[in-house]
């Protein structure tokens, strides 16, 4: 493994030399690769998982866990990153999960000469250890990885016998964002879709693609045996109190119930190593639910 510079005597004068530079070819290998940006929180986790870290260089926004990687350099939003703040860290390997750009930047940094590895979307047990392999084979930890794959395979297959032993499978809908005005419920096609499933619930929202506002009569008529909320968001919205006094969460059964659960938002929908320990946790709380 070649010596790590510091950011300081490494960072040019310009971000012109930098892409001049790069533009020459002036990269390495996977297996040399000592300057890598994760776009991603899941590639980031994963990159920690599989002991990576050590060539880590700089981060984006969602990358929140483990707590290390909040103090290595933010490059920004996923979505919404700049070639310049991504080239300014001089990175020779970049790992994006599937929805980083715009793509404009993206073909921006590719032009540039860095070289891009995007990870394919994530949503199933069988992605998640696909994606562990391929991370670990493109830093060079292969070892490593595998043993992680095994064991999140192992937890997936717990989880499967689990869910498959449960009584009754809990209607369930997933507030992605509360507050002023309507919530934001998580339809068909989306990551609280698949992690519900993956938990053993069914999905109460299904009648809606993607992430839509809900009016309360809407809501109501779903009847979700629960309701799921981000973690990030419980002291927001007031916690459980809070919730329950939004418009139509009194007229569900979850709402008479009190069967509100906040979850880890970037553990149980990210689909890295921590999502099969995520699900099991929710499944747990409500496998004994009455139908």
């Amino acid at each position: 493994m070649l010596q790590r510079l510091s950011p300081l005597k490494r960072l040019p004068h310009k971000a012109g030399l930098l892409v001049a530079l790069l533009g020459f070819g002036i990269s390495l290998g996977a297996s040399a690769a000592t300057r890598i940006v994760s776009l991603g929180g899941d590639v980031t986790e994963t990159i920690y998982a599989i002991h990576a870290q050590d060539e880590l260089a700089a981060v984006d926004s969602t990358s929140t866990w483990p707590e290390a990687a909040r103090k290595l350099p933010d490059v920004g939003y996923v979505r919404q990153l700049s070639a310049e703040g991504v080239l300014a860290l001089r990175p020779d390997l970049i790992l994006a999960t599937h929805d980083a750009g715009p793509a404009t930047v993206m073909t921006q940094l590719r032009d540039a000469g860095v070289r891009i590895e995007t990870l394919p979307a994530s949503r199933s047990a069988a992605d998640i250890e696909s994606k562990i392999r391929t991370i670990g084979r493109l830093t060079g930890h292969d070892k490593e990885a595998a043993v992680l794959a095994t064991e999140v395979a192992r937890q997936f297959a717990s989880l499967a016998s689990a869910v498959a032993a449960m009584p009754s499978h809990p209607r369930t809908v997933f507030l992605m964002s509360t507050g002023q005005g309507s919530p934001m419920a998580a339809g068909r096609e989306t990551a609280a879709d698949r992690a519900i499933a993956l938990a053993g619930g069914l999905n109460a929202a299904t009648g809606i693609d993607g992430y839509k506002a809900v009016s309360p009569e809407s809501l109501a008529a779903m009847k979700p045996d629960v309701i799921l909320l981000m973690k990030e968001r419980e002291e927001a919205v007031g916690g459980m109190a809070g919730v329950l006094v939004m418009p139509g969460i009194a007229d569900t059964p979850a709402g008479k119930a009190r069967r509100v659960y906040f979850v880890e938002g970037q553990a149980l929908l990210g689909f890295g190593p921590r999502t099969a320990a995520a699900a099991s946790d929710l499944q747990q709380r409500w496998a004994h639910l009455a139908p």
